[in-house]
Parts: C-alpha cells; structure tokens; sequence
C-alpha cells in the first residue's frame, strides 16, 4: 500500500510542477486585439520587414478581419483567384492563438489555406500594427 500512494504523490507532484511551468501568454486572448479591423495599410519599416497597419472598425470590413473569443476568426477578402476590379469579397473563417508577441493564424482562403505568423508591433484601442514574419498557403489545388 506504501508503494501506491508513494507513485500517487510522484504522480501529482510531477503535475503540479507541469501546470505551474505553463506560460500564461501561450494561451490567454488579449482583450486589446479582439474585434475587427480593417483598411489595412501596407509599408515597410526601416529593416524592410513587411508591415500592416489596421484601423479598428466597427463591423468586418473588405479587407478587414475580426478576431472573436475562443481563438476563432473572420476575415473578409478576395473571393476568387483574379485580382483584377470588380473585386468580389468573401468571408473566409479560421482560428488565432498568441504566443508570446506573436499572432498565429489560420485561415482559409479561395485556393485552400493559408498559416501566418505575425508579431505585434503596437495595439491601441484604434491601430493593430503587425510585422509580417511569415505567411504560407497551402493550395488545395496543387
């Protein structure tokens, strides 16, 4: 009996010390970055590092997208394969999560799936500055 209960507190030690080492920034939400945004506004910065500036909106916009409670996601953009006006918009869902100062992202597109990685610059209660670090599409086509 001695033995059980010895491999039962190694069990629940070991646990406690896993939840404890947990990093909270691996998974809460950040309430600033919940919400839509919108006219996005493409440059470069000074290391020629691709950035997007967002405006905070009221609803989603063309070319905006809303990041909702739970990790999920709504992006309105480019319904089809032409980038050529009249341009047709879609709503495209997906999920987010935030891992250190890093929004990861995945979301759907016209041709298949898209994964993004990009790392907050600046968030206020009306810009969303994000650098650009990664962005992959996964045709559903090739």
């Amino acid at each position: 009996m001695m033995k059980i209960s010895s491999y039962f507190s190694i069990v629940i030690t070991l646990a406690v010390i896993f939840l404890a080492s947990c990093n909270k920034s691996d998974y809460e939400e950040p309430q600033d970055i919940i919400g839509s945004w919108g006219r996005p506004a493409y440059t470069d910065n000074v290391e020629g590092k691709s950035m997007i500036v967002y405006e905070r909106t009221e609803t989603l916009s063309d070319d905006g997208i809303e990041f909702l409670k739970n990790g999920l996601l709504m992006e309105r953009k480019n319904g089809g394969w032409c980038g050529t006006p009249p341009i047709t918009y879609d709503n495209f869902s997906g999920n987010w999560h935030v891992k250190n100062e890093n929004i990861i992202i995945n979301v759907a597109y016209w041709g298949g799936m898209e994964h993004r990685i990009w790392k907050i610059r600046k968030v206020s209660g009306t810009n969303l500055e994000i650098e650009v670090v990664l962005q992959e599409y996964n045709n559903k086509y090739e």
